[in-house]
Parts: C-alpha cells; sequence; structure tokens
C-alpha cells in the first residue's frame, strides 16, 4: 500500500476556512455548485476509535462512527463552546469534546454533559441537541456528504465503475492539489499535455493528428478520440497482449467528476476521479482505478498481483499532474491577489475546456438548462 500524497497538512487543510487576504472565498465563487455530494473521506478511513478532521468548500467538518458503525460528519464545533471536536477522543462510538467533555453519539446528537452531573447529564441529552450533522451517503468505498441548504433527493452521489464486480480489480488513489476543480477535471481529460508532462511515463510525442468528437448532454462532455492504433505506457504490453484496438473516451460529468477509460477487446482500465474543493486553490482528489486484465479465477488472481505496480505507476503519472497543477495554480493564485486574473486563449483542440467550463459556470448561476444543453463537435488535435 503506498503512501497517500498530501501537499499540505490537514493543520493547513484546516485554515483553508479563511481565504487569503484579498480572494474572494471559494463558497462566494461557486455560487450553486455547492447544491451537490462530495466526497469527504474513504469508508476505511473512518473508525469508532478516532474522529477525523476534513475540510470541504471553507467548512470544517469532523468525521467518526458510531457504536453500530455508522458514519457520522458534522460541523467540526462543539455546541457548548466552540472547540475543535476532531481534537477530542472517541470512546465505543462516542465523541468526547476536548473542552468540557460534551459528547455526541449517535446520529451526532448530544448523550452526555458531565458538568450536569449524571442524572442531569441524561435529562439535559434528551433536548436532542444535535451537532450540525451533514446528510451522507456512504457507498463503493467512500463517504458522500451533501454540502448544499437544497433538497439532496434529487441528485445521487456518484458511483464508480465496477465497484461491485468480481471480474474487475481497483484501488484508490487520494491526492492533494494546489489548483481548483475547474482546472483539474480539465487537466485529467487533457491529451495534448500528456506527451510534455507524463513524457516516456505515458505517452511519446508522435506529431500524430488525432480526430475527436465532443459531444455534450444531460450535465456531460464526452471526448471520443479515433486513435485505434496507440498506446498508453506499459499498457500495449502488459493489458493489450493481443494488440487489439484501442478504443478511448473521456468524459465529465458535473458537477466535478471525470472519468477516462481505455478498452482493448474485452480488457480495459478506467480512472476514474471525483474532486472535492477545499478552498480557494486546495483540492482533494479521490481516484478510483478499476482495471480487467484476464477472464476467470486464475485471471482475477494474477489481476489482484499486479495491483502494486499499477498502484506505483499510477502514481508516478499523478505526482506528475500535481506538480504541473501547483505551477498553474499557483501563477493563476498570485494574480488573483492581483486583481489580474487572465482570461484565457483557446483553439479547436481545446474544445472540451470550454465545455466544461461552460458547464461549470452554468452551474454556478444554477442555470436550468444545464441539463438539457446538447450539441457535438468534430474536431482535431496533434499529439
Amino acid at each position: 500500500m503506498f503512501r497517500r500524497a498530501t501537499l499540505f497538512q490537514e493543520e493547513e487543510m484546516r485554515s483553508a476556512v479563511v481565504p487569503p487576504q484579498g480572494l474572494a472565498s471559494l463558497r462566494s465563487i461557486d455560487g450553486k455548485l455547492i447544491e451537490n455530494w462530495y466526497i469527504f473521506s474513504l469508508s476505511s478511513e473512518l473508525s469508532a476509535d478516532k474522529p477525523i478532521s476534513r475540510v470541504i468548500y471553507e467548512t470544517p467538518l469532523v468525521g467518526y462512527r458510531d457504536e453500530d458503525g455508522h458514519a457520522i460528519v458534522m460541523l467540526d464545533r462543539c455546541l457548548h463552546r466552540g472547540a475543535r471536536l476532531s481534537e477530542g477522543v472517541c470512546r465505543e462510538g462516542k465523541l468526547r469534546c476536548p473542552y468540557h467533555g460534551w459528547t455526541y453519539g449517535a446520529n451526532g446528537k448530544v448523550c452526555e454533559i458531565p458538568s450536569e452531573g449524571k442524572a442531569n447529564s441524561v435529562s439535559l441529552s434528551k433536548r436532542g441537541w444535535s451537532g450540525n450533522t451533514r446528510q451522507l451517503v456512504e457507498q463503493d468505498g467512500v463517504v458522500w456528504v451533501w454540502m448544499g441548504e437544497g433538497d439532496s433527493s434529487k441528485v445521487q452521489p456518484w458511483r464508480f465503475p465496477y465497484a461491485e464486480d468480481n471480474g474487475w480489480n481497483g484501488y484508490f488513489m487520494v491526492t492533494d492539489f494546489e489548483n481548483e476543480v475547474t482546472h483539474l477535471v480539465e487537466n485529467f481529460m487533457d491529451v495534448p499535455h500528456t506527451v510534455y508532462v507524463h513524457d516516456k511515463w505515458f505517452r511519446k510525442k508522435a506529431e500524430m493528428q488525432v480526430p475527436i468528437t465532443v459531444e455534450v448532454a444531460e450535465g456531460r462532455v464526452v471526448v471520443t478520440y479515433d486513435q485505434p492504433g496507440d498506446s498508453i505506457g506499459f499498457t500495449s504490453k502488459m493489458m493489450n497482449p493481443e494488440g487489439a484496438p484501442m478504443v478511448h473516451t473521456d468524459v465529465f460529468i458535473y458537477p466535478n467528476v471525470t472519468r477516462v477509460d481505455y478498452s482493448f477487446g474485452d480488457r480495459g482500465y478506467v480512472i476514474n476521479s471525483q474532486c472535492t474543493p477545499i478552498g480557494r486553490y486546495k483540492t482533494r482528489v479521490f481516484t478510483w482505478i478499476s482495471y480487467r486484465l484476464f477472464n476467470g479465477t486464475v485471471g482475477r488472481i494474477a489481476q489482484s498481483l499486479l495491483k502494486s505496480p499499477m498502484n506505483y505507476y499510477t502514481r508516478q503519472v499523478i505526482e506528475q499532474d500535481v506538480d504541473i497543477m501547483k505551477n498553474q495554480g499557483r501563477n493563476l493564485l498570485r494574480l488573483d491577489e492581483r486583481g489580474a486574473a487572465p482570461r484565457f486563449k483557446s483553439t479547436g483542440a481545446d474544445e472540451l475546456h470550454i465545455a466544461v467550463e461552460r458547464l461549470r459556470e452554468m452551474g454556478v448561476a444554477g442555470d436550468e438548462r444545464l441539463m438539457t444543453t446538447a450539441w457535438a463537435r468534430e474536431r482535431e488535435l496533434w499529439i
């Protein structure tokens, strides 16, 4: 198991609730984008033994499991005097504040107030005081929280592909980026940058013309590449020994998910990333890597043995994206702080970027046409 990459420690993440001087808050900029589900943590990170601290949209949150193993996520602030609950302790599925010992149990409700004595403590807890819990859904190995104020039932959390398919293997990578969601999702779907940022690791410059189709519908941007003879890194030998034509598609799913598929006949792998916004130019990305190399029981055993080398390879590639996103993010940050944020120049090869930006802008404004906007364009790019 490889170490999770982090660019900033949890203490620094907690400080993200206050944007740098002169910089507008992410909540004020993203508008209605907040009305969605975002990943709080991996399921494996939550326990009944220790609380964990996270920040989403500049909001400090704390998570733990109650005595029945249910996930609880709430505002990282004690109802009593506002201390950080994430610096408290968990005992038998109950979270105790480090300041006066106020204790929270199932559903994040206060179940003990030590200073009132045992009898009065029980009586007071019946008032139903709750620690500002968030609506959540736990599935596919992650815990989603609803960050909006509106009706969450109209939007379903994303399902990670093949997470419950025994014929596929998969694993999560959790990575911190010094950049914002729009720039990250564009990077994850961008092919031209691979010959520069991922030279030799992922793709070599080949001066190859690639026709693409960009389609927008139902809050998605789907890019299909006409490149059947292409290959990606080590995959041509390990994942595609028969030399089957490669089918490559990139998809942006509003508001913050990308899915990149490489298929070789009945084999292939999927890189599926969800971006959780922390604050201005700080984002945590949960990437689900799923792959199928062989069929049958023996094939599944062989696939499991390849998890470590696959993890190593994908980690090296994503760390290169971390570096280039830091380059862009830090530069945009210093320009934003001066009130000199640039307008991007784009060509036909940037059609997917333009499409992603339009959908995200419509989401910020709460534009009802977001899910009904539909068009398709043919473009080409060189790699």
